[in-house]
């Protein structure tokens, strides 16, 4: 049995925590790659870390010698450091980069976003290099849709926004668990010259707004609340967001694509399947209570997100 040797980038954090315990679970040999501020006293027993800062080229490449996969599990404040492995990987004898993403492709519009522009700069970047990427889009995470109003779903409170035509389009949905499987599936064994250069869609749930609807008056014994927005009125409140440098630019963004249909295509074609793996259905995360709760929001996140509810 051969495994990739995989270093990962981005351990600590509420998706990347999960995919690092799916890696080490699959018993790939694992190399944790932390910043100095970074606490690695809680890691599992045979994983191998060394404390680097990817922006001392010299200190990376020799972290990365002995690794054939880098997988990059930052958030938002760190994916602009993502261009550390990009200059040096090519000295080094990794044969695939897997930088952060974990949502999907965006259109112009969606690359106004500052986030969404970052990651895609990284992507040319290391293409630019020569360097061989996967990219894994795994859609709208289940947490953050269905148990936050980031998309205009409200589970305790019983509402739900429809833009355009979202009451009717798919969108498609992960639970992080879901992802986690598949990092595990996808990198632990799999022959690197199969990933190279390569996107990946998960796919777990596919629901429509309808759908999600039901599902909340099935828990509640009662309809939901129903707001709706136009797809004009999404771009406006996207813009204005952007030009203000005000948070939930990207929150009116997914809400459009879903609404637009677009959303539908944005993890491609190439999906990959977990043999075995039994997916979570609405049914599970809403009726009966399986929804993992988000990450907690600050006093005015949530104040900006319920002031999308109209």
């Amino acid at each position: 049995m051969t495994y990739n040797r995989i270093a990962v980038y981005g351990h600590r954090g509420w998706v990347s925590s999960t995919i690092f315990a799916a890696l080490v679970q699959s018993g790939a040999p694992i190399k944790v790659l932390y910043r100095p501020s970074s606490d690695v006293s809680d890691l599992p027993e045979g994983i191998t870390s060394v404390k680097v800062d990817v922006e001392d080229q010299q200190a990376l490449e020799a972290a990365l010698q002995d690794v054939d996969i880098v997988i990059s599990l930052v958030g938002q404040e760190g994916v602009a450091r993502q261009h550390g492995f990009v200059k040096a990987i090519p000295h080094t004898n990794v044969k695939l980069f897997v930088p952060s993403d974990l949502a999907f492709r965006c259109d112009e519009q969606g690359l106004r976003v500052p986030v969404n522009k970052v990651k895609f700069e990284v992507e040319i970047a290391a293409k630019n290099a020569g360097i061989p990427t996967t990219i894994i889009l795994p859609g709208y995470f289940a947490e953050s849709s269905l148990s936050s109003f980031l998309i205009g779903v409200d589970l305790p409170g019983n509402r739900i926004v429809f833009t355009g035509d979202s009451e009717h389009q798919i969108v498609n949905i992960c639970t992080r668990e879901y992802v986690a499987a598949a990092y595990a599936a996808i990198f632990a064994q799999t022959p690197i010259s199969q990933l190279q250069d390569t996107v990946i869609g998960l796919s777990e749930l596919r629901v429509t707004g309808q759908d999600v609807a039901k599902a909340l008056e099935r828990k509640h014994n009662a309809p939901p609340t129903v707001f709706r927005h136009s797809l004009k009125e999404a771009d406006r409140q996207m813009q204005i967001r952007l030009d203000q440098g005000r948070p939930l630019a990207l929150a009116w963004y997914c809400r459009r694509v879903w609404g637009s249909g677009e959303v539908q295509n944005v993890i491609g074609s190439n999906i990959w399947e977990i043999p075995g793996y039994q997916k979570k259905t609405l049914k599970d995360l809403i009726e009966d209570g399986e929804l993992v709760a988000y990450r907690k929001a600050t006093p005015e996140l949530k104040a900006a997100l319920e002031q999308t509810f109209y």
